[in-house]
């Protein structure tokens, strides 16, 4: 059951009964409404063929009123990505894949002067470049492509704040609560954001950032929307921060911000701690995260032993609430994320990559990357439509 309350800086948009995803779908489904909207689903092409992402195309093929589908694939070859192509023909909507390894792709990075690279930013950030070549586009949603709880109903809900001039939001974010049969999920939110949050404020408790973002309950969430021309002027981070790094950014550009209530239970693909392996899994994660914090709160360390008083609370808390609702508690687990979020927090940090240029400021600097882009694009897909505009 929802509640209703309001804290911090942002405005939070609960569902408080049946009809609110109703009312975000009813809204969308309006002529000259929904055709503003693109949906943004930056994906590994192992998820092609993986348990979520097929489901997730079926639901998505309810929502005939989505102006354009953008999908980037990162780690295909030209068989696999001609597979890509194949689920994706199955939407109704005017959808475009994009070949992010492609040599095409490769040599337009080197014409607009961006190093090579791969991950989830550059794929967001190249999707949004693809997203700017169709005019009627105003707003984009994105998702991660690995849910295995999808409902339709999150494009919706993530859009409906923005396009709807009552409420009239620039930046969405969603959250929802992370747990299955096993227990709860979303360790790195649970027993590192929150825990490390709390610490930094407590050494710079007049930041504004660090208490925005406490505002937020679940703000490494993949799914979020945005008004095209915010998203434009923000510069991409290439790193596990990025999505603490684009709400941090949001406010600096003065957009008005929400977070929406997606679901009653969310799921996606599980990353392994490797304790053993900083270059891999929740490990290279919560380091990349450690960083951006950091960052933002101007500071060089954590108080360690404060972060542990908080990390301790967070693992109690969570244990009790587990056990409240009969959900089991893998105290071994728990218990080893935490040391190594402990571990980490003492560590020298290192520094962060550059953040790749907004598209705002690329287009100054090359008038015709967007069209040049869209011909890249158009070359290496044979979708009909790829990217010309929908009708």
């Amino acid at each position: 059951m929802a509640d209703f309350q309001q804290q911090g800086s942002i405005t939070t948009l609960h569902r408080l009964n049946r009809y609110g995803n109703d009312e975000a779908l009813t809204y969308l489904s309006q002529r000259d409404v929904g055709n503003r909207v693109a949906l943004i689903l930056p994906c590994l092409i192992s998820e092609v063929d993986g348990p979520a992402l097929p489901l997730m195309v079926e639901e998505l093929s309810e929502l005939e009123w989505v102006g354009r589908v953008i999908v980037g694939v990162d780690g295909a070859d030209d068989g696999s990505f001609e597979a890509a192509q194949t689920l994706f023909s199955q939407l109704p909507q005017a959808t475009t894949v994009i070949w992010n390894d492609s040599n095409g792709m490769k040599e337009f990075d080197r014409r607009v002067g961006i190093a090579p690279g791969t991950g989830k930013g550059r794929n967001l950030w190249r999707s949004l470049g693809v997203a700017n070549g169709f005019a009627h586009i105003d707003t984009v949603v994105v998702h991660d492509a690995d849910i295995s709880t999808y409902e339709a109903s999150f494009v919706a809900r993530l859009a409906h704040p923005i396009v709807d001039e009552r409420l009239g939001f620039d930046f969405v974010k969603g959250f929802y609560p992370r747990f299955d049969e096993a227990g709860l999920n979303g360790r790195l939110t649970r027993l590192l954001v929150g825990p490390l949050l709390g610490s930094l404020i407590s050494l710079a408790p007049d930041n504004a950032d660090l208490k925005y973002l406490e505002s937020f309950r679940y703000p490494l969430a993949g799914e979020f929307a945005s008004r095209i021309s915010v998203a434009n002027s923000i510069a991409m981070p290439e790193h596990w921060g990025v999505d603490i790094a684009l709400l941090t950014a949001a406010r600096s550009l003065g957009a008005a911000v929400a977070q929406t209530d997606l679901t009653d239970r969310y799921d996606h693909k599980h990353q392994s701690l490797s304790v053993d392996d900083a270059d891999s899994g929740l490990h290279r994660m919560a380091r990349d995260v450690i960083s951006t914090l950091l960052s933002v709160a101007d500071l060089d360390e954590v108080d360690a032993s404060t972060f542990d008083e908080r990390l301790n609370h967070a693992v109690s808390a969570h244990r009790a609430n587990a056990i409240s609702n009969g959900i089991p508690v893998n105290e071994p687990d728990e218990a080893a994320a935490g040391a190594l979020f402990s571990k980490l927090v003492r560590e020298r940090q290192s520094p962060l990559p550059s953040d790749l240029p907004s598209w705002e400021q690329l287009r100054l600097e090359f008038p015709d990357c967007v069209q040049d882009l869209a011909s890249v694009v158009e070359s290496q897909n044979t979708s009909p439509g790829a990217t010309r505009s929908s009708p």
